[in-house]
């Protein structure tokens, strides 16, 4: 049986190499970007600790939801896709935000997720505990305090004094507090699915990687998938037969490519003259990111030189907004020279963001153009008075004895309107593809990753993700790939009983 796997990000990498242990299945895995063997990662790349934006970028710009600006959304364009381009955090998120998830969706719930969560990583600190796994393919691990720069160390100094607790894992559950990040990293070197799950899987005779190759669109037949359509690194046209694809393009590609396949909102469709597939109204519809903010300050103490971390703690907190808890978490950075000044920004994340108003729309008909993104933040008048609310936190740590006489905000750092002038993404696109219950209107797939109204195509990415986590969506993405490619392979295997039999 063949399977098209479009896109070699976090999840094409592990459901690739999942799928690929059936020897009765013969793999095709599809990415635009290069491929680099082991040890001949360059430099930038192996580092774990800063968020790569300059190369190996799908380069997308997206409109900022309620802010008039548009912001680039980095998007990693390389075998391992944003996990060997982002700042390689490891943080899974508080339970009740994936009870959320399985409000949306039988199954999904805190509980179900934990056994998955612990099967991936191999964590340094906190295997041994009933609530992590020692043995999966991921490590973690933390900075510890005896190794923090000393920004680092103020900035912890100045939580503990402004009342926040000392946590020594944010992936306990319910962590609440200021302490080390945990990184997807070995010795200072990120650790992806790439390297974790691809190469060693690509010594399989049933495994093929074909680098340099645009996805296009999935060709239909009678309501089934049969075949991909592509571009290669030369610009000719490329068709490859397939009785099942799975689709892991991310959160902006993925929809953009079922929508130049037929599938998704009528009117979406018409606008482009594609004939319609199969209607979807919810395809492309209700994203969720998390919006960050940045506070920069000039920084009166020596920044740490490359390649040394920018982050090593992070402080999880809450505020009561509008009657309700809602989370943030503040990130600073260890320092760096920027237009000639040395600064530092302390990063706060609206961990607990509400919006599902962002959405992908098609440019035009050609793979080679960016979709129309829509980030929909603040949507959700909560979000912003949650930003607001962790602003203020952030200039009270700002003037604790630690940090005043080091760090000098930038002018209009507490401008009402600096929210809406400042907010970027914190590179954690989900739901534009979501999941959900049969009965559910807006959902595109069904618990399985199955795409409703046709036969064979299995989303299988972040855009599947029906309430983004409170934290980075890295560790949630993989373990979302482990489960869904044991469902495909336990789905195939029935599938294919009869013809064998």
């Amino acid at each position: 049986m063949r399977v098209v796997i479009c896109g070699a990000g976090t999840a094409g990498c592990v459901l690739a190499a999942r799928l690929s242990e059936s020897e009765d299945l013969e793999v095709t895995l599809l990415e635009v970007g290069p491929h680099y063997r082991p040890g001949r990662w360059p430099a930038a790349l192996t580092h774990s600790h800063r968020i790569i934006k300059d190369t190996h970028d799908w380069g997308y710009l997206a409109r900022a939801g309620e802010s008039p600006k548009s912001v680039h959304v980095p998007r990693g364009r390389v075998v391992g896709g944003s996990s060997v381009t982002n700042g390689a955090i490891a943080l899974r998120g508080h339970p009740q935000h994936y009870d959320e998830w399985g409000a949306l969706v039988d199954g999904y719930g805190w509980d179900d997720w934990l056994p998955w969560l612990c099967g991936i990583e191999q964590d340094r600190q906190f295997g041994s505990a009933a609530y992590h796994g020692d043995a999966g393919p991921i490590p973690i691990a933390r900075y510890p305090r005896s190794a923090f720069f000393d920004l680092q160390e103020r900035f912890v100094e100045a939580a503990l004094l402004r009342g926040h607790g000392w946590i020594d894992d944010h992936n306990a559950p319910g962590a609440v507090g200021v302490g080390p990040i945990p990184l997807n990293m070995d010795d200072g070197v990120r650790q992806t699915p790439a390297d974790r799950y691809l190469d060693p899987a690509l010594a399989r005779p049933n495994l093929t990687l074909l680098a340099g190759v645009l996805v296009d669109r999935v060709r239909f037949h009678d309501g089934r998938a049969i075949a991909i359509e592509a571009v290669g690194a030369d610009g000719e046209a490329l068709t490859l037969p397939a009785d099942q694809v799975v689709m892991a393009l991310g959160t902006y590609a993925t929809p953009a490519a079922l929508l130049r396949s037929g599938v998704g909102p009528r009117d979406e469709l018409a606008r482009h003259a594609i004939p319609i597939e199969h209607e979807v109204p919810g395809l492309g519809q209700g994203m969720q990111d998390h919006p960050k903010i940045g506070y920069r300050f000039d920084l009166g103490i020596p920044a740490p030189e490359w390649p040394s971390p920018w982050y090593q703690v992070l402080l999880t907190g809450s505020n009561e907004v509008e009657g309700e808890r809602r989370y943030f978490q503040i990130m600073p950075y260890s320092g760096f020279r920027e237009g000639g000044h040395l600064v530092t920004d302390f990063n706060v994340q609206v961990a607990d963001a509400r919006s599902r108003r962002g959405s992908v729309r098609l440019q035009s008909r050609n793979p080679a153009d960016q979709p129309v993104i829509d980030m929909g933040w603040f949507g959700d008048p909560g979000d912003l008075a949650s930003a607001v609310a962790a602003g203020r936190r952030v200039m009270e740590l700002a003037s604790a004895p630690s940090l005043k006489d080091v760090i000098t905000p930038w002018p209009r750092m507490q401008d009402p309107d600096h929210v809406l002038r400042s907010v970027e993404t914190f590179h954690h696109p989900v739901g534009s593809c979501r999941m959900g219950r049969d009965a559910d209107p807006d959902a595109v797939v069904d618990a399985t990753g199955r795409l409703r109204g046709v036969d064979g195509v299995t989303v299988a990415d972040a855009s599947i993700i029906a309430r983004v986590p409170s934290a980075n969506c890295h560790l949630a993405v993989i373990a979302l790939a482990e489960r869904l490619a044991q469902g495909l392979h336990e789905q195939l295997a029935a599938n294919d009983a009869p013809a064998r039999g």
